[in-house]
């Protein structure tokens, strides 16, 4: 494995909708020949004319060998905030990953990440736009759709939730949350990369009739 050294510049933990979501400014940037394979990677076209997207092809990017080192890092955070915040002594590994494109005024449409248990995004690239985690409901009254008068929006009473994003942030969070992304408004096209992990490993005991090998 790599040894990368990277500056933390600011970190922040929130629980959104009883799930924590892990922001990490750091000093990480691709270089030139990294960032070269980002870019003369195949595209999808456009999902549709509203939104105008584009992602890899190769939904195993990071196993490009030009790639090992920004594999290496978010494999590397990831694994550090599953030891370090959430107190999990198993095993995650990564499952898929790809590069995403918006060019200005373009956005990411809204979406989660079927069968996967965290999600990792790397901004090689952010002058503009918010990465936004939402709900049909919060989970202060699951049960009562309320639409209460708020004092202020915060973390409890909110559906969605808005996180500022620039070059070289990371953010982690569990799949099953809805996110997307708002319009690029910046000239240079907003980068990231994206990745799943998952959990492998033997879970539960035998003499609890529990025992689980994945």
């Amino acid at each position: 494995m790599l040894d990368i050294k990277v500056e933390v510049r600011d970190f922040s933990l929130i629980n959104f909708l009883s799930s924590p979501i892990c922001i990490v400014g750091t000093d990480f940037r691709l270089t030139k020949a990294e960032k070269d394979v980002i870019m003369n990677s195949q595209y999808d076209k456009p999902r549709g004319q509203s939104e105008g997207v584009l992602v890899t092809e190769n939904h195993k990017l990071l196993d490009t060998p030009e790639l090992g080192r920004p594999k290496t890092f978010i494999e590397n955070m990831t694994q550090n905030f599953v030891k370090s915040d959430l107190k999990i002594k198993n095993e995650f590994y990564m499952t898929q990953s790809w590069a995403t494109i918006n060019e200005k005024n373009c956005k990411h449409h809204n979406h989660s990440h079927p069968n996967t248990l965290l999600s990792a995004v790397y901004y090689v690239n952010a002058e503009s736009g918010q990465l936004v985690i939402n709900s049909e409901r919060n989970t202060l009254f699951p049960n009562f759709d309320f639409a209460f008068e708020l004092e202020e929006h915060n973390v409890f009473n909110s559906k969605s939730w808005k996180i500022d994003v620039k070059t070289g942030d990371l953010v982690i969070f569990p799949g099953w949350l809805n996110h997307y992304s708002t319009s690029n408004e910046n000239e240079e096209p907003r980068i990231l990369i994206g990745a799943n992990f998952f959990t492998r490993g033997t879970f539960g005991k035998y003499e609890n009739t529990d025992l689980l090998e994945i």
